[in-house]
Parts: C-alpha cells; sequence; structure tokens
C-alpha cells in the first residue's frame, strides 16, 4: 500500500510519526459510552468530541471561532470537505508543487480534522470547528536525516500570530546532540509564550514508563514545563489505550484524551483498530485509528475554544486551566498514568458560570438590608409623645431571601444591627438627636458552599416633628463597610485532582455607605382606633473597593469598585389605639404599605475571571413591593420608659424580607 510505503520512509527519514498505519474501516461502536453521546450524527461521529463534552462549549456559542491554531506536522488536504475554509496559513516546504502534491499527508489531514472540521451537516465535527489552521508541514529528503524543520516552523506560527501548535510526532534523532539542537530550535517560541501540545506516543510495549521526546522534555530543560502539555490516549470507557505511552515523570504536564481503544496486528501483518478514532483523511474520506497523535489534537482544540472563552487572558494560564479543569481518573490526584486525568471541555466552560461570583452580589444586597434596618432604628423603640431628652437603644434581626433564577442560586441574607442614640434637641413639636450603629450580616446561598460575611459602623442623625394630626420624621447617616467572601465552590473543579484538595478563593474589602430614611403623614383620630395615612421614602447608596481575591490562582475574580444605589417610594397606612394597663400604656399597632422601588433593584457588579468581564449579579427583584407590619409598645409616662417589640415583613417579586425589632428608651 503506498501510504504504508511512504511513512516506512519517513520512519526511515529520521523522525517518527506517532501513529499506527491506517486501515480504513468503520468505527467499532461496542465500546461507546451512551451516556455522553449527543444524538448528532456529525457530533458523534468522531466519539471524542462528545467524550470531552465539547458540545456544552458549542452550546454556549464557543467554536474556536478565528483563533489561530498550528499543526506542525506531514501534509493538509485543503480541499477535504471537513477541512475547505479552514486554512489560515500554509508553510510549504518541498521544492516544487509536483512535489507538494505527492505528500498531501494523511496524518497531517487526520490530525487537522479532529481539532477544527466544519460543521456542515455532515462526515465529522472537530473541537473547535471554526478555528483557523497554520500549518507547516514535515520536509521530507531521503538520505537526508538530520534535516530539522522544527526553527522555521516555529518562526513561522509566531510570526502568525499562532499561541497553540499541535505536534503529534516522536523526535526522529534523540541523541543527546538532536535533543539539544531541539531545544534551541523551540525555545524562542516557548520564551513568546504560546503553548506546545505533544503526543506521548505509542510505544506502549517498549516505553511504557515514559513519554516520548519531545513531549517529556521539560525532565531535561525545566524552563519549557510552564508552556508544555504531553497528552496520553484513552479509550471510550476512559481506559489508557492498548498502544499508549503513559505521563510518568511528565504527569505535571500531563493529561489524557481520546485517542482509541486498542491497536491489534493481525496475523497477516496488518493493523486493526478497536473504538479507534475517525478523522479526514486526503481525497474526501474518512479513516479510523487509535493512538496519542490523535489524543493531542483533542487538546489543542480545546485549548483553541478556552482562547475564544478567555480572549484577552496569558495563554500560560489558559495552560494551567485546562490541566486544573480535567476529570481526576485512575489514581487520585495527579498521577503517573493520566497525569491530572482526563480532558473535559464541559468543565472549561462551567468556568464563566454565574453561580461562581455571585456571592459578591448577594453580599452588596445584604449590605443595603443593614442600612436599611439601622435608618429605622431610632424611631422603632419611642413614643413622640414621649421624646424628651430620651436616651434609647434597640437592635434589629432581619432575614432576606432571594429566590434562585437559572445558574443563579438562591440567597439567604441575615443581618443583626445595633443602635444607641440620645436626643440633643427638644422643642414644642420638634426633637432631633444622634446615634451610632454596628450591624454584622451574613451571607450564604442554596446550592453553593459560598458564603460572605461584613460589618458596618455608622453614625446618623434623626428628626421628628409634628404639629397637630400632622408629622414628618426622618433619619440620615454614613458608615463604614468592611466585606469578607469565603467562596469553597469553585465552578469548573467538579470531578477534578483540584477538587481532592478542597479549594478555597478568599477576598475582603472596604467601601462606605450613605442611608436616609423619611415618613411623613397626618394622623386621624377615631372612637376605636387611630388611623395615620402616611408616605414614605428609603434610599441607600454603598461605594466598595476594588479587590481581587486569594488562595485560586487562575480561578480568582477581581470586582470592581462600583457605587450601588436604591430607593423606595410609597404610601402606606397604620391603625394604632392605646389603652392603660396597670400604670402602664399599651400601645398595639397594624402597618400596611406599598412601595416602587428606584435604582438598582438588583446587585450587579463589574467582575473577571482571567480578564474575561463577567457580572456578578443576583436574581433581578420585582419593583412593586408589599409590606405589613406590627409593632407592640409598653410604657411607663411617670418614668419615662418605653419598651417595644416589631415585626416588618416586605414582600416582592423574587423576594421576601422579615425582620423583627426590639427596643427600649429613657426619658430624663
Amino acid at each position: 500500500m503506498d501510504i504504508r510505503k511512504r511513512t516506512r520512509a519517513l520512519v526511515l527519514g529520521g523522525l517518527s510519526i506517532l501513529i499506527f498505519l491506517i486501515n480504513i474501516q468503520s468505527a467499532s461502536a461496542s465500546s461507546i459510552r451512551g451516556d455522553w453521546l449527543t444524538g448528532d450524527l456529525e457530533t458523534d461521529f468522531n466519539w471524542g468530541v462528545p467524550s470531552v463534552r465539547a458540545q456544552k462549549a458549542h452550546e454556549a456559542g464557543f467554536t474556536g471561532k478565528d483563533v489561530k491554531v498550528g499543526v506542525l506536522d506531514w501534509g493538509f488536504d485543503a480541499s477535504h470537505p471537513d477541512l475547505n475554509g479552514r486554512l489560515g496559513g500554509y508553510l510549504n516546504p518541498y521544492k516544487d508543487e509536483e512535489e507538494a502534491a505527492r505528500y498531501v499527508g494523511f496524518h497531517g489531514t487526520a490530525v487537522s480534522s479532529i481539532i477544527g472540521a466544519n460543521k456542515d451537516g455532515r462526515g465529522m465535527l472537530g473541537v473547535a470547528y471554526d478555528a483557523k489552521l497554520y500549518v507547516s508541514s514535515f520536509e521530507w529528503r531521503v538520505g537526508d536525516p538530520l534535516v530539522r524543520p522544527h526553527a522555521s516552523s516555529y518562526r513561522y506560527f509566531e510570526a502568525q500570530g499562532v499561541e497553540i501548535v499541535n505536534n503529534s510526532w516522536e523526535l526522529g534523532d534523540k541523541s543527546e546532540r538532536g535533543v539539544a539542537a531541539f531545544y534551541q530550535d523551540v525555545l524562542p517560541y516557548a520564551r513568546s509564550g504560546g503553548v506546545l501540545v505533544f503526543s506521548t506516543g505509542n510505544n506502549y510495549e517498549t516505553e511504557s514508563e515514559l513519554p516520548a521526546l519531545p513531549a517529556g522534555l521539560p525532565r531535561l530543560y525545566p524552563d519549557l514545563e510552564e508552556t508544555w502539555l504531553a497528552v496520553t490516549g484513552l479509550g471510550p470507557q476512559d481506559e489508557r489505550g492498548n498502544y499508549a505511552q503513559i505521563c510518568g515523570p511528565a504527569a505535571r504536564w500531563c493529561l489524557a484524551a481520546p485517542g482509541g481503544a486498542k491497536a491489534i496486528m493481525d496475523n497477516r501483518g496488518d493493523w486493526v483498530f478497536i473504538d479507534g478514532m475517525n478523522a479526514a483523511e486526503p481525497g474526501g474520506g474518512y479513516l479510523n485509528a487509535s493512538g496519542t497523535s490523535f489524543a493531542a489534537p483533542m487538546v489543542t482544540g480545546a485549548l483553541a475554544i478556552t482562547r475564544e472563552i478567555y480572549p484577552d487572558a496569558d495563554m500560560l494560564d489558559l495552560r494551567k486551566l485546562v490541566l486544573q479543569t480535567t476529570l481526576d481518573i485512575g489514581d487520585a490526584g495527579i498521577d503517573r498514568i493520566f497525569g491530572w486525568g482526563k480532558l473535559d471541555l464541559g468543565n472549561v466552560v462551567e468556568t464563566i458560570s454565574p453561580y461562581g461570583r455571585s456571592i459578591f452580589a448577594g453580599a452588596a444586597y445584604n449590605r443595603q438590608i443593614a442600612m436599611e434596618q439601622v435608618s429605622r432604628l431610632p424611631f422603632g423603640p419611642l413614643a413622640r409623645s414621649q421624646r424628651l431628652e430620651a436616651l434609647w437603644a434597640a437592635t434589629d434581626l432581619t432575614r432576606s431571601e432571594l429566590a434562585a433564577s437559572g445558574p443563579i442560586p438562591g440567597t439567604r441574607a441575615g443581618s443583626r444591627a445595633f443602635a444607641a442614640g440620645m436626643d440633643l434637641v427638644q422643642r414644642d413639636g420638634f426633637t432631633a438627636g444622634a446615634g451610632i450603629a454596628y450591624s454584622f450580616t451574613s451571607t450564604s446561598e442554596d446550592s453553593t458552599a459560598n458564603t460572605a460575611s461584613g460589618n458596618g459602623f455608622y453614625g446618623f442623625g434623626y428628626a421628628d416633628w409634628s404639629n397637630g394630626a400632622w408629622y414628618a420624621k426622618g433619619t440620615a447617616g454614613l458608615g463604614s463597610l468592611r466585606q469578607r467572601h469565603t467562596r469553597r465552590t469553585i465552578p469548573g473543579l467538579a470531578g477534578t485532582a483540584m477538587a481532592l484538595d478542597n479549594p478555597e478563593a478568599t477576598s475582603a474589602t472596604r467601601g462606605t455607605g450613605i442611608f436616609s430614611n423619611v415618613e411623613a403623614g397626618r394622623a386621624y383620630h377615631a372612637a376605636i382606633a387611630d388611623f395615620t395615612l402616611f408616605g414614605r421614602l428609603f434610599g441607600s447608596s454603598q461605594k466598595m473597593r476594588r479587590f481581587s481575591e486569594d488562595g485560586l490562582e487562575i480561578f480568582g475574580y477581581t470586582v470592581e469598585g462600583e457605587r450601588l444605589t436604591s430607593a423606595m417610594a410609597g404610601p402606606g397606612l397604620r391603625v394604632s389605639r392605646s389603652f392603660p394597663k396597670g400604670g402602664w400604656t399599651i400601645s398595639p399597632e397594624v402597618e400596611l404599605s406599598y412601595a416602587r422601588a428606584f435604582g438598582d433593584t438588583a446587585s450587579t457588579l463589574n467582575s473577571s475571571l482571567l480578564d474575561r468581564p463577567m457580572e456578578a449579579s443576583t436574581v433581578v427583584p420585582g419593583r412593586n413591593v408589599f409590606g405589613v407590619g406590627a409593632k407592640l409598645s409598653f410604657t411607663q409616662p411617670q418614668k419615662g420608659f418605653t419598651a417595644s417589640v416589631s415585626y416588618n415583613g416586605s414582600f416582592r417579586k423574587n423576594v421576601s424580607h422579615n425582620s423583627l425589632q426590639f427596643g427600649l428608651s429613657f426619658a430624663f
């Protein structure tokens, strides 16, 4: 067979392509797992694509669009329907067009199709089917085995702005001189910040404990590790391919990806592949084979999608992201067989899920609750008719729940506020004073282990005016706010080696807040009770500093310092009655109110992960707020003592809010 003859000639030429000779056949479906097949024929044609959950990226709109990917391999058939339009550039090493035509190259064509085969409703689908492929083909010259195309190829990739290069081949000259020469060839590209992906090799029986060179090269040159990835091969049951060299001492920079289950030589000397990978071959057809050559481009395609998700990130950070989001298979943690584990694009996409950052917005919402609490406290414990040079103290316990919405989890916000103050001015119908307050907030989520806690320290003034049946009262203040966040549910780490260490990210920030609460109305006296019609306005604004998380290098968010402002205004009706009982005056009252919310109803913050801007938000609360309240006061007029307990509840779309307030005042 002509293809086999050419392959043997290439091996003699000094560079061994890491594949098994191709025996075109139908893919065996006997071991293909149905739990990750999509039902789409084009996606499932190469079972490796759904196996690494590439469809999760595609469904989210990430296809590697216009990401430049380098392929250093043997040839490229640009006329193949699944590669038509995918070629961004081609470095042609051949002497003339006739020689180039003879070496279209099945191996480079197959590898390229796994990375970027077109989505056209037929044939196969590449992992990053909208990527742009920049191909540099090996230059084969029989009788000149020392020709090294590497340096010129890597210079070409760097000049084209290619940040990811697939290398599904083995170094032909493994002598000390040959290895050192290759290091010099690749070093400029490595220093440019690009990522190089290498297959570990197919010499399972003879070199099973070591990855092939160059996959294992950082063992000799540690400065290459941060730019290097080695890839071993898996079958459809996540088992090690019977051909694949393991990660071994390269485990720190190694992972596994689908490459086919088995390659077996029959009694005629032909290779038979069991659950092999389908890939394009020159002339428009498809082949089926197994080898780490086909595992490496799975990772290369995943890197292209990761680059599209995070277009402004450092490419070396994206290399870490792909490693750290792999599924842990084999022995727990990073192991000698599979390294970090199995490539998982679903986990990569999950890293941008809103539930990873919603706790920041939930904490901001809770800070607003605390300021609203403090604004109510000066008037909770006091009877207006007895406010003569009063010293008072009050506390408020509040719990609020925000509903879940899609990927945003439900939020539970609890706040406790304590305040004390003193009337400083007292004239006929007018009282004014000042106070201080402290609040403690705790925020958690229904479906994550993420939490936040905060402290607020406030100073405020208040005033109360009345003229017959008319009255007005208000409070205004400012606060110093502190917040801590702890994220223990990190999107993208489910089932990974990283998750075994129970990772968490922590952050802290400080800021300021201002608030005001004004109520005005008119009282009507009737025989059975007193009725008060009123209008109320509450507003708050908070400004927090920019902060970044510690504890998780590439999974840590940066949250911008922003001002959040909100307000509510509306009417209400209060019904009260007072009656004497054993030297005390007992005053029960009930209240119904309505308010319309303005400004930032949802707490929304600008945040970023790996320089990708993403909003951190709670569910959007409704703007129509319905309130209910009840209060019971006990006053001893002769001693100027008042005690009270009250309940306030407010209900709006997606939010329920309940608070309980206690207060004491002393007049002297």
